[in-house]
């Protein structure tokens, strides 16, 4: 028992320290279920319970979320123990149905469930009203954009079933050779598992050299505002939200120029919420209004708190108003030039437990529990991807923890999107891996969507990113600064960009098959 344990916590070590900016040494992660998968075959062989295999899988995906993400308690306690544990115990169930494949219909299905399986639950992760997909393994390699090209593809998923199947064709090695205990007969994996692993890195390399930068196509100046307020006291204490607005105006000043045409602003740069029928009457927005007449040509694209009243509910997010009638608060981005608001886009990819509650028959007492400033508990959401027409260019208004999510941000590049914005407030977890974790997956959604990514963030990091996942201009972290560039508008639209994550529901659709041949074998075996 101890020597299965000790297998757990080399699988949970293995994946963690292989991790984006933990060590970034992404090999790792080809090893990391070699011993998970050591310890179910020990189990399945001496006939134990399948509940073990349950609780190491849950042992290992708890060290696996502590190494990756124990940053998460700088923000909230209560949050960091439920995507330490919570989740591991969600990731738990396809490794333990795996098992019960195995053991029930065979080998051959067993490991066809066991690549299945993961995939499918990541797809559930993104799509789902507890989606947190931080650590879906195909993130790992976003400390190595130049190997995973060929996301354009596949997307992050892709990326999964690489992982997947590396750690299991090494695995078949070992076990080869722990029935012979001769090394020559496993010489016939190594050029297999060679292959597997370099044959995508090469692609990846020769398909980088393709891909265009836009550098003829037409460009728009684009300026970055970074005014690096302290997140903890953005909303209660410190500078009012008028002051945020101004200094925040103040840098945008020193690099802004007479042929820009687009300035983006960090989430919730308009930290007090602005009822959205009155937003041109906020004095918020007259800074931004004067500010802009002395250059008429430009756009503001600024994160701001809003909230709307309504004669009837809305949402699940609509809240009553004792006096009669609803009310929702939203994280929203706006579109501004010299007359006023243009447009609004509220977020939609929220936060779990900070932003949004599911289930809300259960959690709705809860809510109060979830603070990290703002306005906090269950946000309103826009109904569908828009984008902002800024001077006849489309640009993708997304907001922070959107940007992880890579079949979202490929359908604001399918309806038209030419370049990306990002606006993040990300400095919840101070100078940690967390929001140098956040910044690279979002280099992800450069190569999947090839569009580059203009990148404002309160305390940093800005930056612009292009196709190729490449950072070409940054601000360092926690400077007060501004940044531009002209950055080239991409029209083309890849393949991942059109299909989505369609290797996950592949695998949605085979895994449930897979997992009910395996009940029904099971109740077979016992009427037997």
């Amino acid at each position: 028992m101890l020597k299965r344990f000790a297998l757990s916590v080399v699988s949970g070590l293995l994946l963690g320290v292989s991790w984006v900016e933990i060590t970034g040494f992404f090999p790792l992660v080809f090893i990391g279920l070699v011993p998970f998968l050591i310890l179910e075959n020990q189990i399945l062989e001496k006939k134990l319970s399948a509940a073990k295999v349950y609780v190491h899988a849950f042992v290992i995906f708890s060290i696996f979320n502590i190494v990756t993400t124990w940053w998460i308690y700088h923000a909230t306690l209560s949050g960091a123990l439920m995507a330490f544990f919570f989740s591991a115990i969600l990731v738990a169930f396809p490794f333990w149905f795996f098992h019960l494949t195995r053991k029930y219909v065979g080998n051959k299905e067993g490991y066809i469930a066991f690549v299945v399986n993961i995939l499918a639950f990541e797809w559930l992760d993104y799509n789902w009203p507890l989606s947190h997909p931080w650590l879906p393994f195909g993130n790992v390699f976003a400390s190595m954009p130049d190997a995973v090209q060929w996301y354009e593809f596949t997307g992050v998923t892709g990326g999964s079933l690489w992982v997947v199947l590396v750690n299991l064709l090494i695995y078949f090695a070992y076990t080869h050779y722990q029935r012979t205990k001769k090394w020559e007969s496993i010489s016939r994996y190594i050029a297999p598992i060679a292959a597997l692993v370099l044959v995508p890195i090469i692609g990846s390399f020769i398909l980088k050299q393709t891909v265009s930068l836009g550098e003829d196509n037409k460009k728009i100046e684009i300026v970055l505002s970074q005014p690096n307020i302290d997140p903890y006291q953005k909303f209660d204490g410190g500078l009012s939200s008028n002051q945020q607005a101004e200094r925040m105006l103040e840098i945008t000043e020193a690099v802004i120029t007479p042929n820009t045409k687009l300035v983006v602003t960090p989430e919730t740069a308009l930290s007090s919420s602005l009822e959205e029928s009155m937003i041109n009457y906020s004095d918020e927005v007259g800074s931004l209004k004067r500010f802009l007449r002395r250059y008429p040509q430009a756009n503001i694209l600024t994160g701001a708190s809003t909230h709307a009243f309504f004669d009837k509910k809305q949402s699940i997010a609509s809240r009553e108003l004792s006096s009669g009638g609803f009310w929702e608060a939203y994280n929203s981005t706006l579109l501004i030039d010299t007359s006023g608001l243009l447009d609004t886009y509220h977020k939609m990819k929220l936060v779990l437990g900070v932003e949004t509650l599911p289930f809300q028959f259960i959690t709705k007492p809860l809510e109060s529990m979830f603070d990290l400033g703002g306005t906090s508990g269950s946000l309103g959401r826009e109904k569908a991807p828009k984008n902002f027409d800024v001077s006849g260019t489309l640009v993708a208004p997304t907001i922070c923890y959107e940007s992880i999510y890579g079949e979202f941000i490929g359908k604001f590049c399918a309806q038209g999107a030419k370049i990306i914005a990002v606006s993040t407030n990300d400095a919840w977890w101070y100078d940690t891996p967390g929001y140098k974790q956040l910044l690279a997956y979002t280099r992800l959604r450069a190569i999947e969507n090839r569009k580059w990514i203009a990148r404002s963030a309160n305390t940093g990091i800005s930056c612009f990113i292009n196709p190729k996942g490449e950072i070409v201009k940054k601000t360092n972290w926690e400077e007060t600064t501004a940044i531009a560039m002209n950055v080239p508008e991409m029209d083309r639209i890849t393949f991942y960009s059109k299909h989505g994550d369609y290797l996950g529901r592949i695998a949605l659709f085979i895994a449930p098959l897979l997992i009910l041949l395996g009940f029904v074998r099971r109740f077979e075996n016992k009427e037997v």
